[in-house]
């Protein structure tokens, strides 16, 4: 794992085929790991040889399975692919996986938008430096994957649309409502299920 800085990232993806991933974070989490996994298998086969992804920190715990572990798999079942982490210095101490090729810290975060999403109209954090890499380079983002996710997810596939990125949307169900406490149920409506994305699958 080598440390980048975002000139050179922009440089070493300029001749990459670049997608992203996205969705359940830990608050939400996946409901039914079988089916997720059947769907990143059809994904990898989707990928050609020497592209990146771009991954934003979440952790990779198969216990509490969310979107950071889908990189940990990603990985195990397409070593071929790079892996590029984009995360705020903030969390520099929590390290960096051992799935990850490059990783681009950066202070532009706020303690109003500390992740990422849309914060008083403009992408902020993590969002922000995707969206300006998606400008930057030649061909931009050539696809983004997105598991369900809550509200930042929501706000990431608006700006896809509104830049043009083609996405993937797979409507998985979440495993909490949420709060990472509350388990979500068979009685619970497909919504609910799905979560705030849901609206986007249609």
């Amino acid at each position: 794992m080598s440390e980048i800085s975002f000139t050179k990232l922009v440089k070493y993806l300029k001749s990459k085929k670049v997608y992203m991933m996205i969705g359940n974070g830990t608050k939400n989490q996946f409901r039914d790991m079988r089916k997720v996994k059947k769907y990143l298998r059809e994904i990898t086969k989707l990928i050609p040889q020497q592209s990146v992804f771009l991954y934003f920190g979440d952790s990779a715990n198969k216990k509490n399975p969310d979107v950071g572990y889908l990189f940990e798999l990603l990985h195990k079942l397409r070593p071929d692919v790079e892996i590029v982490m984009i995360q705020i210095n903030k969390a520099k101490s929590w390290g960096v996986p051992q799935f990850v090729d490059k990783v681009y810290w950066h202070g532009d975060f706020s303690k109003a938008c500390t992740w990422g999403g849309i914060h008083k109209g403009k992408p902020c954090s993590n969002t922000k430096k995707w969206v300006t890499l998606n400008k930057r380079l030649p061909n931009g983002i050539s696809m983004i994957f997105v598991f369900g996710g809550g509200p930042i997810t929501l706000d990431e596939m608006k700006l896809a649309e509104k830049h043009s990125i083609p996405v993937f949307y797979i409507p998985v169900e979440r495993k909490f409502m949420g709060d990472k406490k509350t388990k979500v149920t068979n009685n619970h409506s497909e919504s609910d299920r799905i979560g705030v994305t849901f609206v986007r699958k249609k």
